[in-house]
């Protein structure tokens, strides 16, 4: 069992549950937590929305008549770096994936990224895990990756592009266990990605939720809920 594996076990071991969460978000309330969460956004959009909505954080976007040239990101960071991989961490959260009818090329997912930006994607250094829509747009793909000193590495492709038929996805259930080294990332409680050699170059980062679309498409929507970051 890897070093992350058995400091993961031992804290349930130990204490005979989970450790409390360090930070955790079920979004209660009718509007985003200013006190948790900051608001992102790169590029134009015709409509951007993020806010709660019935318990959930929703996220939409439509680009009719936006720039051709630009992706449009959206989506919140927490406003602390609430991850520190100086021990073993876990990160979990719910994205619905909403059924969508063209999900061509829109993306969701989260990234964790140690600095402040509008879209991480082009930040140095960080961890993502992404759901990409395929063409024609019922199905997607997930894509798990990091970049350490600008340089990125594919952990989880699906086989893309070699196979692009993708799959059906809809409420996702998704945790991220991790230290510097290691991750283990699970969708519906199946694991779907072990690594041994991750070796970020960071010990604390912000987790990001994001969603992007390109240009000319009508509103699409997402949702994210029960975001809980664990030691």
């Amino acid at each position: 069992m890897s070093p992350l594996a058995l400091t993961l076990c031992a804290l349930t071991c130990l204490t005979g549950q989970p450790a409390p969460p360090a930070f955790e978000d079920a979004f209660p309330g009718d509007r985003l937590d200013e006190a948790k969460w900051v608001h992102t956004v790169r590029n134009d959009f015709e409509q951007e929305i993020v806010d709660v909505v019935d318990g959930r954080l929703r996220m939409a976007a439509s680009s009719i008549g936006t720039d051709d040239t630009t992706v449009k990101f959206h989506g919140v960071r927490t406003k602390d770096r609430v991850i520190d991989l100086t021990d073993a961490v876990r990160v979990s959260f719910d994205l619905d994936w909403n059924d969508q009818a063209n999900g061509c090329y829109m993306t969701a997912g989260a990234f964790l990224c140690p600095t402040v930006a509008e879209d991480p994607s082009d930040e140095p250094s960080w961890l993502q895990v992404m759901y990409i829509g395929v063409p024609p747009g019922q199905n997607t793909r997930c894509l798990i990756s990091a970049k350490v000193a600008g340089h990125e590495t594919m952990l989880l492709t699906e086989k893309w592009p070699e196979e692009r038929t993708g799959r059906k996805i809809g409420l996702q259930k998704l945790e991220i266990a991790l230290d510097r080294d290691t991750v283990f990332v699970s969708e519906n409680e199946k694991t779907i990605l072990e690594t041994h050699d991750l070796r970020l170059d960071f010990d604390k980062a912000y987790l990001y939720l994001q969603h992007s679309t390109h240009s000319n498409y009508r509103l699409r929507t997402v949702f994210f809920d029960n975001v809980t970051v664990t030691k």
